[in-house]
């Protein structure tokens, strides 16, 4: 899998965690099917916005952007910005690449892959830059569906008197004055965006390959120019399947810092801290749809994670309390009746996933298995040893689903001391109601509920848990 990662300008947002995210359970679902999976995601570390970042940020301390200061700053900007992708993306529970390159340490592959194009007629040099030439491509907009005419009115043309053809894009770049560069056999410069993918793609993974993923908004032109150029240059089919995921807004508006709607990652988990949280926000929208952020929607996967969370956490008490000894007649039924319920929910948990990566109904499934857990809760004609076994088989597979997922379930943590403490008033309380000194009972539910504790009575007694 090869997905286009991160242009390092600026923190990234909740945007940029739905990609990182949808592609993340796609790998994990893939390993879990029994894949070997080669994950590439590169960074853009040289780009026009790179460079007009350091420049503001020279000018607002009172520099002049000077050659050797401009450069400098460049990979400051660069190296900060990509240390602040990896962390908040190592905060949401999103796994590392198996590679990630740098456009800036693949300069020397660039270089002979537009060496190749030239070589075949596909790229031209004119006025220090090198540009593809798009009529030499009989198949261009393959990928998008469009003719030459759609795409003109699509893409901002620019009125470059070098080029042959207002498609035509740049391979390289003629160097700017003050701005990093490399040397080249037309002139000093940098690459174009669109090459660094071909480039770095085909020599780690081959000129054909199974995945390449990226947003929705790369289809035209970054990626169609990706299979343009590097077709062009290999002779073979690029890659064997698109995934693009959909298109983040917030409150049925584009983010904007203008709005005020512009969320950081950094700003959702100060606000929300548990990054299970936005992920069951997308994936109750399949990763190719569009998705509306709304705290409404936040609300709404609050609730969700706690259904779960009483579940499981109700599910292990019980477990531990009623394990059972030695296995006579009836646990030995009760576990092959859980192993027959577990198997059903793994089927339509795989058939969900195998269509198209079907996360809402994958989902639901996990919800399916929560009503079927409490159903089991619930029946009294059964024995608490057999019931510990049919909990337990639900238990494991919701927790393997999640964590298919990414979702990582967990609890909030607290110390051992607060813990004591809630554990003494809820025992307080139950001593109580049994007394039916209501008042008391309310009293203590109502300081629970201020310390953010919820509690469920049930007929194996009161189960509570941290909101």
């Amino acid at each position: 899998m090869y997905v286009c990662g991160p242009t390092v300008y600026d923190v990234p947002h909740i945007g940029h965690a739905r990609s990182a995210y949808v592609f993340d359970f796609i790998r994990r679902y893939m390993e879990y099917a029994g894949f070997e999976v080669y994950l590439v995601r590169n960074v853009t570390d040289i780009d026009d916005k790179i460079i007009k970042k350091a420049s503001d940020e020279l000018s607002n301390i009172g520099e002049n952007p000077s050659s050797v200061r401009l450069k400098e700053r460049v990979k400051e900007v660069a190296v900060r910005y990509l240390e602040v992708y990896h962390r908040e993306l190592d905060m949401l529970g999103i796994r590392s690449p198996v590679s990630e390159p740098k456009a800036t340490e693949n300069i020397d592959q660039m270089l002979d892959f537009i060496k190749i194009l030239i070589d075949k007629g596909y790229a031209y040099a004119a006025g220090g830059n090198v540009y593809y030439s798009v009529e030499k491509f009989a198949s261009y907009g393959k990928l998008s569906g469009q003719n030459r005419e759609d795409m003109l009115h699509a893409v901002r043309i620019d009125p470059d008197k070098n080029k042959r053809h207002p498609l035509d894009f740049a391979l390289w770049k003629e160097a700017r004055e003050f701005e990093p560069f490399w040397k080249s056999p037309w002139g000093d410069g940098r690459p174009g965006w669109h090459i660094e993918c071909s480039a770095m793609s085909t020599n780690l993974l081959g000129a054909n390959f199974d995945i390449h993923g990226g947003g929705l908004d790369l289809v035209f032109p970054h990626h169609e120019n990706e299979i343009a150029q590097a077709e062009a240059a290999t002779g073979k089919p690029f890659a064997n399947y698109w995934l693009h995921n959909g298109l983040l807004t917030v409150n049925g508006e584009k983010m904007a810092k203008s709005l005020g709607n512009y969320i950081t990652i950094s700003d959702f988990l100060k606000k929300h801290r548990d990054p299970d949280l936005l992920k069951i926000a997308f994936l109750n929208s399949h990763y190719r749809s569009p998705m509306n952020y709304s705290e409404e929607r936040m609300d709404e996967a609050h609730r969700s994670k706690e259904r779960i969370m009483i579940f499981l956490e109700k599910a292990e008490r019980f477990c531990r309390e009623n394990s059972p000894g030695a296995e006579g007649p009836e646990v030995l039924a009760a576990m092959e009746k859980a192993q027959w319920t577990v198997n059903g929910l793994q089927e339509k948990f795989e058939e969900s996933m195998d269509d198209d990566f079907n996360t809402p109904v994958a989902l639901s499934v996990i919800f399916e298995a929560v009503r079927m857990g409490n159903d089991i809760f619930a029946d009294n004609s059964i024995s608490p040893a057999e019931k510990a076994h049919l909990i337990a088989g639900t238990r494991n597979y919701i927790l393997r689903f999640a964590g298919i997922l990414g979702l990582s379930l967990n609890p909030a943590e607290m110390a051992e001391e607060e813990s004591s403490k809630i554990n003494e008033m809820v025992a307080d309380r139950e001593k109580a109601r049994k007394s039916k000194d209501y008042a008391t009972a309310d009293r203590i539910r109502k300081e629970l509920t201020a310390l953010n504790v919820v509690v469920e009575d049930t007929p194996e007694g009161p189960v509570w848990r941290k909101s």
